[in-house]
């Protein structure tokens, strides 16, 4: 589905952002964590931020290779009517492992939409990593990802992602992600294209 959606491509108007997210953790207990999240998109050809948003989650670790939670984001985001709610609680479950030095993580998030302007619907979302040093350094490692997102009506897949970064462990407290995405969103039927360079902070106590 996803390699259909890279190339069945009718518009080629192609858009240019930068992501920024901030993640904070901590340990409530052995195998329960508290997370908050910000992330915002700005656009450099209109000087303009398009999309706020902020979530707190519970995850729990089920054992060494799942771990589920639930959450709940309040997002903001512009369109051509100016500035949109969108309320979402989400619940998701992640599968990671390890091959040698190469670490897999494989996680899903089914999702509700509530909108200001109607439209509500489940949706659920998809990402494969897969992740590696390159040197042999423990705090430096390159990663590639898929991210797909289907919408539980008529639309079904309306955004995909591709992902090429780097991870750098800063600190035992502190990691930094530094990417660039490739983006397929649909709208009215038509697949548009953007190109993100992001910036992730992580913090864990």
């Amino acid at each position: 589905m996803l390699f259909l959606a890279f190339i069945d491509v009718f518009a080629q108007e192609r858009e240019f952002q930068i992501w920024n997210l901030n993640n904070a953790c901590t340990q409530l207990t052995n195998r329960m964590t508290l997370g908050v999240k910000e992330k915002m998109h700005f656009t450099p050809g209109t000087g303009q931020v398009d999309l706020v948003l902020g979530d707190v989650s519970v995850t729990y670790d089920v054992n060494a290779w799942l771990e589920a939670g639930v959450g709940g984001r309040l997002m903001y985001f512009r369109n051509e009517n100016g500035w949109m709610q969108e309320k979402r609680p989400m619940l998701f479950g992640d599968i990671s492992g390890s091959y040698h030095l190469i670490k897999l993580d494989f996680s899903n998030r089914i999702e509700y939409r509530f909108f200001e302007s109607g439209g509500d619907h489940f949706r659920h979302r998809q990402m494969f990593t897969v992740e590696m040093p390159p040197f042999p350094v423990s705090w430096f490692s390159v990663y590639l990802a898929e991210e797909g997102f289907i919408r539980f009506d008529r639309q079904r897949l309306h955004l995909a992602r591709v992902y090429a970064g780097t991870r750098l462990q800063c600190s035992e407290t502190l990691d930094m992600k530094v990417y660039y995405v490739l983006q397929k969103q649909k709208n009215s039927a038509v697949w548009f294209t953007s190109d993100v360079v992001g910036l992730n902070m992580y913090v864990s106590f």
